[in-house]
């Protein structure tokens, strides 16, 4: 039995900087929380058809996948799959509305065991996984936007610093509580 968990986040990105940021395996364990390390072995550019090694870990239990790309449509598409099971895969998909970037994430992954463990993935699986796939996306969501944040603060600074009004530093005061 194949079994989704999907959920978006609103970005406030261009869709190309959220694409390059996702697409850049290096940081995946930054904010992906399932993923420990991942690398193409050859080192090539993603596009349709590269392999990808992802270690991947749940609680405890740690395991290796190989991952190949089967769609790649720059700042759309993203899909990985899995060789040896097509229900696991990991897709995002990449909308752009207006200044705003949807950035949509379905992870599927088989359930074996018949119908015992099918209920209880009903029950309790698909929420555990849908939340950690939320907070993963918020994650991104909160780096991607404070990034954007910092460009915009230091263009401002410089700026500011040009026409000579400097502030002096102000120390932060104590409070006490009790």
């Amino acid at each position: 039995m194949k079994c989704l968990a999907s959920e978006h986040a609103d970005i406030h990105a261009p869709a190309e900087s959220v694409f390059d940021y996702v697409m850049d395996l290096g940081r995946w364990p930054t904010w992906l929380w399932c993923v420990v390390s991942a690398v193409q072995p050859e080192h090539k550019p993603l596009a349709r058809g590269v392999d990808v090694h992802v270690c991947m870990h749940a609680g405890r239990r740690r395991w290796q996948e190989n991952l190949e790309i089967t769609r790649f449509i720059r700042n759309a598409f993203l899909s990985f799959e899995a060789f040896y099971s097509a229900a696991r895969r990991i897709d995002f998909r990449f909308e752009r509305r207006g200044h705003v970037t949807r950035l949509a994430c379905t992870v599927g992954y088989p359930v074996y065991g018949g119908g015992l463990p099918a209920l209880y993935h009903a029950i309790v699986g698909r929420r555990r996984l849908s939340g950690a796939v939320r907070r993963s996306l918020v994650h991104l969501k909160n780096i991607l936007e404070e990034r954007a944040g910092d460009t915009t603060q230091a263009d401002g600074f410089f700026e500011e610093s040009a026409v000579g009004d400097v502030r002096p530093a102000v120390a932060a005061q104590g409070v006490r509580v009790g």
